[in-house]
């Protein structure tokens, strides 16, 4: 009876079961088809989108249906993704490289975890931690090793010679460049990584001043340039060459013609006006090196007629200076010191000081063979000042050991040194005391042994402290004395950090003439400016005794150095900052950084040839923290600009800079532009 009771009762619970369990996993099916239909339609508008920031947008959602898919490989995947085309902080590509990594360490992936890890070291070199970057660099290429993945092999040793170049460590970056080279010749479809090698290795031999090797990778190049019949490359290419060859006179004059002549042959084919014009310039130059003078001036004549079409002021100077070159190997210095003059006033004007430098001697010399003393004097004037602030050719080898990107490491420097003479002083202390409480231990020991035996003992130990106190007063001068030492140490460094600042300008101008395209060349102007305002803070901090920045002096001399980039604008500045408020390096150089951006936007949006420029600059206390105001009166931002959507590089500066000083920007329009800086002082400051 009881089996027969239950049968039917437990047979129909398990048809139920069954049926929910059926049901259930429908459910989950159809709502998974649907999820997987929405991760295909992503995918399609993903594969039609260009934009970086829609593809972050679309990326990000795919990795939230990923993981309500429970598909883990997808989203480490995703994750990968959206790393490469993060913003170029490197902070959120960090982030997203991170989390992939964390997913193929588990499933050992060892290809993916070798595209992380290079993902992750090219993170860190954005955001200048070179050491990271070597570490995350030199792990790419030993995994890539071990699995015989010879193209990540060659991307992680070029990563490695990228972070040792920036170092100025280029026998390090030359020998990872030739390990590279190497493994690319043995590999198919390489020209276009062999291109990029030769190119590395160019231009470390040009900044090492090994003018006939850097000459012979360059032919390299050529000849690969010519399998594709790049006519415009190769005539770039070629010019480069001759440039290199007229410096390490490696080469014969005719040589030199030969191969001017055929650039300007690829120069014609590619209809490109500027590359021609520069090699009739490489040829007015050789042949007046050969004293061939009337060929020199039929060159310098086929460029005049180009000079309209072309329209760029840093070439107009250098034509300038060979016109007055000419003149002068003529003997006619009348004639060549206007075009002397010109070139000058344009190398000023584009802040080019080392040309500007050199002119400046030859004008003072003409002046003074004229017996134009007072213009003579001028002249010489100005380059002494001139060569002060450059650096000079024996230094070289010493300034290329720094390191380019010193911010961080300037921190450490500075906080090693102050915590090393706060432990010497604290060590001597500690003696000191242990010292009192031995003696006061033997005195109570010893206190039951007589007067005699007491008078010794403390006779003995006055005799002791005695010596103690002048051990002390010994070391205490020493630290002193290693202290002012290490003071004078820490401002050559910022006299060297200066110089290399200005090193990092120059190969950014000698970058900017190989580059045709105007925004690109805009954008090295813009970081030109931005290593300017930096090298004016290791500038004022090398001449001023201690080692903080007044902030109303650094702010008149960049606003001055900004207005020189603005030839024919006028401007009316007023400055409310006490003259004799300081800040540290660690507050000056991201505050320079904004304080550039923003007075740049104020001359390139407020002023005009008809509009003058007024600028309001002001320091004030709101809320216990410091606030620095600009205001001019220009248009200011667009009203539907937002900062999480913009590609306006000097905005999001702004912004990450403000966060690095622990505070916040404000913007707001006033009849014009107005953006507050609030921030905090380091506490290094009074230390």
């Amino acid at each position: 009876m009881k089996r027969s009771y239950f049968n039917p009762f437990t047979h129909k619970l398990r048809q139920f079961a069954i049926i929910g369990f059926l049901m259930m996993w429908s459910i989950k099916a159809f709502a998974q088809d649907g999820l997987k239909a929405k991760m295909d339609s992503l995918e399609q508008v993903i594969a039609q989108t260009k934009a970086e920031d829609k593809l972050t947008e679309l990326y990000a959602a795919q990795i939230l249906l990923a993981e309500k898919l429970e598909d883990f490989y997808k989203v480490a995947a995703l994750e990968l993704r959206l790393a490469k085309v993060s913003s170029f902080d490197g902070v959120e590509m960090q982030t997203h490289a991170q989390n992939a990594l964390d997913f193929y360490l588990v499933e050992r992936d060892t290809a993916k975890i070798i595209d992380a890890n290079y993902q992750l070291a090219y993170s860190k070199q954005l955001q200048n931690d070179y050491d990271s970057t070597l570490f995350f660099a030199k792990s790419v290429v030993t995994l890539a090793e071990e699995t015989r993945d010879t193209v990540s092999i060659i991307r992680g040793r070029l990563m490695l010679s990228s972070v040792y170049s920036h170092l100025t460590q280029f026998p390090k970056s030359l020998e990872e460049l030739n390990l590279s080279k190497v493994l690319a010749e043995s590999t198919p479809d390489n020209k276009s990584v062999l291109m990029d090698i030769f190119n590395r290795e160019s231009f470390i031999y040009y900044s090492l001043q090994d003018y006939e090797k850097s000459a012979d990778v360059m032919f390299k190049m050529i000849e690969v340039l010519k399998e594709d019949d790049d006519p415009r490359k190769l005539n770039i290419w070629f010019n480069n060459l001759a440039s290199v060859y007229s410096l390490c006179n490696c080469v014969s004059i005719e040589r030199r013609k030969e191969l001017l002549k055929e650039s300007i042959d690829y120069a014609k084919r590619a209809n490109f006006t500027y590359g021609r014009a520069f090699a009739y310039k490489h040829l007015a130059d050789t042949y007046r090196d050969a004293r061939e003078l009337d060929s020199t001036r039929y060159y310098l004549e086929q460029i005049e007629v180009l000079l309209p079409e072309i329209n760029k002021p840093d070439f107009t100077g250098l034509v300038s200076v060979a016109q007055g070159s000419y003149w002068s190997s003529m003997g006619d210095d009348r004639r060549a010191t206007p075009y002397f003059i010109k070139g000058y006033n344009i190398w000023k004007a584009l802040g080019n000081r080392k040309d500007q430098m050199n002119i400046g001697m030859i004008l003072s010399g003409i002046y003074e063979d004229r017996n134009d003393y007072k213009n003579a004097y001028k002249y010489l004037s100005e380059y002494t000042v001139l060569r002060d602030s450059l650096y000079s050719e024996e230094k070289i080898r010493e300034v290329k050991e720094l390191e380019l990107f010193y911010d961080f490491r300037q921190k450490q420097i500075t906080d090693s040194l102050k915590n090393e003479d706060k432990l010497n002083l604290l060590s001597l202390t500690y003696e000191y005391e242990a010292t009192l409480q031995k003696r006061s231990k033997l005195m109570i020991l010893l206190i039951g042994i007589g007067v005699l035996i007491i008078a010794c003992i403390i006779y003995y130990f006055f005799i002791k402290q005695r010596k103690l106190a002048g051990l002390l007063q010994v070391k205490s001068d020493q630290v002193e004395n290693e202290l002012k030492q290490k003071e004078l140490l820490l401002t050559e460094i910022h006299h060297r950090v200066k110089n290399n600042f200005q090193i990092l300008s120059s190969l950014l101008e000698l970058q900017a003439k190989g580059v045709d395209d105007q925004v690109t060349k805009d954008l090295i102007t813009e970081g030109k400016s931005r290593v300017k305002s930096m090298a004016l803070i290791h500038s004022q901090l090398y001449e001023n005794e201690g080692l903080t920045i007044h902030l109303a002096e650094y702010l008149q001399n960049l606003i001055n150095e900004i207005q020189k980039s603005f030839e024919g604008r006028t401007s009316e500045v007023e400055m409310d900052i006490d003259p004799k408020y300081t800040l540290d390096i660690d507050n000056m150089v991201p505050l320079g950084l904004i304080a550039n951006e923003l007075v740049t936007n104020a001359f390139k949006y407020a002023s005009t040839p008809n509009h003058r420029l007024k600028l309001q600059v002001s320091l004030s206390e709101e809320n216990g923290k410091n606030v620095l105001t600009f205001k001019d009166n220009g248009p200011g931002l667009p009203t539907d600009f937002d900062i999480k959507t913009t590609k306006s590089t000097g905005i999001w500066l702004i912004s990450r800079l403000a966060l690095q000083l622990h505070g916040h920007y404000e913007y707001k329009f006033n009849e014009g532009a107005m953006f507050k800086i609030h921030f905090n002082q380091s506490e290094y400051l009074n230390t």
